[in-house]
């Protein structure tokens, strides 16, 4: 395990794009202490990950990361596996206690996975007019991933329909998606008692369960020819249910999560550069007020990129969050003026 932390580490150092290393916790146990994800790129970051069980894990694969990456990424989601066992707690903790060298940012890898889930079946039905509007989705499995996804779903019109096993649960989480969806969203969450009715009335089926295979091949006789199906999971078909929906040509995705994370990296690099926590928030050069982009201010303050040396003025402040209206030709001049000036 930790050879091929080493080795991942050695071959991200090799690039000379922003690396980039996550650190995920789940509640499930495994046989291994930590397990590394494949390594993956864009035209800006390289990057990896590993998934951990324990905070004794945590530690010594931060000692190992810490001056190795640019940007460490820890999943902020405070798991615990059972009262029975010793719980992973708070990796974040056990991290930061450790990395002396590293930037540390942190996400929530459960989002990410929902964001990777909801942009790919809207951009699945991008040449229909109504996108997913009136599309009746089933969503097997609705833990965490699954009733975010759901909210996101209801809320771009679609006919949602869960389902759990536990159905008081299950209840209390089709109630709270329908009282919180905008007012005026004529779409509804439903609620799905047991998946021994025909599945032929959806046109998507995603499958969060968590790697516990529920669809069997009687499912899969009565899908929709044209039902999408996207496994989050990685496990939601028995074995023969399986083999039979891919002789069918039924449509099977498994979620790459892959543009989420490229998206969230190039999200961190752009909030750095607005806020920027290192510089002065705000400056007062004689009659002028400087203050840093992203902070809210009092009116006539100059918004600029940097208050020590201010290089381009975004507006001036209002004094409510939001700029005065003034002249292009005024505000370029008042540029000019303070570039050389200051």
């Amino acid at each position: 395990m930790y050879d091929n932390l080493t080795n991942t580490i050695k071959t991200i150092n090799k690039s000379k794009k922003i690396r980039c290393f996550f650190l995920g916790n789940t509640v499930k146990r495994e046989s291994s202490s930590f397990y590394v994800t494949t390594i993956r790129e864009n035209q800006k970051f390289i990057y990896a990950g590993a998934i951990i069980f324990s905070d004794f894990s945590a530690k010594k694969i931060a000692k190992i990361i810490d001056g190795k990456v640019d940007l460490l990424l820890i999943d902020t989601e405070k798991k615990a596996i059972s009262n029975n066992i010793e719980p992973v707690v708070n990796i974040e903790k056990s991290i930061k206690e450790t990395i002396k060298k590293t930037k540390i940012f942190t996400y929530k890898g459960n989002d990410l996975t929902v964001q990777a889930a909801e942009t790919f079946i809207n951009n699945y039905f991008l040449k229909d007019i109504r996108g997913i509007g009136g599309k009746k989705i089933l969503i097997i499995g609705s833990g965490n991933i699954g009733t975010k996804l759901g909210i996101k779903l209801v809320e771009s019109g679609a006919n949602v329909f869960l389902y759990r096993r536990k159905i008081k649960i299950l209840k209390n989480i089709i109630n709270t998606i329908n009282n919180i969806i905008p007012k005026g969203t004529l779409a509804k969450a439903k609620m799905i008692k047991n998946l021994k009715l025909n599945l032929n009335k959806f046109h998507i089926i995603v499958g969060a369960t968590g790697e516990k295979p529920i669809l069997t091949s009687n499912h899969v006789k009565s899908f929709n020819s044209d039902v999408i199906i996207i496994d989050i999971g990685k496990g939601i078909f028995k074995k023969e249910a399986l083999k039979l929906a891919i002789n069918n040509n039924i449509n099977l995705y498994r979620l790459d999560v892959t543009p989420a994370y490229n998206a969230y990296l190039e999200n961190i690099n752009t909030t750095q550069k607005i806020y920027n926590f290192n510089l002065k928030r705000s400056l007062t050069h004689g009659k002028f007020k400087f203050v840093k982009r992203g902070i809210l201010s009092d009116e006539n303050s100059i918004v600029v990129d940097n208050v020590n040396s201010p290089k381009k003025i975004y507006g001036i402040s209002d004094g409510y969050g939001s700029f005065k209206k003034i002249h292009r030709k005024t505000l370029k001049n008042l540029q000019k003026k303070i570039i050389s000036k200051y």
